[in-house]
């Protein structure tokens, strides 16, 4: 009698036979089938913030290198709108423009380089290792290449004018170069912010 039971309980209600599966095995089974976590969200999660962090340092840097160069420059024209012809104001803006554009395509050319290398660098490390695919990670050298370009102008930007405003107040010394530091890692989150350059990414791995 006991055997004809337990020959029943293997049948289910079609015929078939049922595996006999002994409750160790059945824990490894319903462990197994747990969520993993994905690593492509940890991956990219991780790349946007460390992203972030080196364009506020870039920022900061363009905005400490270049705020002499944009406190000369404005000095320069308002000395020139106060004192000389218009001559003088036209020559002042065009020159001092000259020196502005130039000291924003270094800022910009530095900050892709920083930026760039990075990213090629922390990039090339997850792809070899598999937690990225090759064109996740060429999307990221390639936004965070275009990130570090608009971060340094950024920088240059909002912490060249931040020691300009505080120059004009008659202050020098370390209060400039604090605000011009602050300034210019502010200055690049709001460039970044406007350009969308995010997008970038997401467009390019096709999210």
């Amino acid at each position: 009698m006991v055997s004809s039971v337990n020959r029943s309980s293997n049948v289910n209600n079609s015929g078939g036979s049922l595996p006999l599966i002994s409750p160790s095995e059945l824990r490894k089974k319903s462990a197994s089938n747990k969520p993993t976590y994905n690593q492509d969200i940890m991956s990219r999660d991780l790349g946007s913030s460390n992203s972030q962090l080196s364009q506020y340092g870039i920022g900061a840097l363009s905005g400490y290198k270049y705020q002499s160069t944009v406190v000369s420059a404005g000095q320069s024209f308002g000395t020139s709108v106060l004192k000389g012809s218009f001559s003088d104001v036209v020559g002042s803006l065009g020159q001092n423009s000259q020196i502005l554009g130039e000291a924003a395509g270094n800022a910009a050319g530095v900050g892709a380089l920083l930026s760039g290398g990075l990213s090629a660098v922390s990039n090339t490390i997850s792809f070899a290792s598999g937690r990225e695919s090759f064109r996740s990670a060429g999307a990221d050298v390639v936004t965070d290449t275009v990130k570090g370009a608009i971060s340094g102008v950024g920088g240059l930007a909002v912490g060249g004018t931040a020691a300009l405003a505080l120059t004009a107040l008659s202050l020098t010394g370390t209060p400039v170069v604090v605000v011009s530091v602050i300034g210019g890692a502010i200055g690049a989150s709001l460039f970044n912010k406007y350009f969308n350059t995010e997008n970038l990414r997401s467009t390019l791995k096709g999210h």
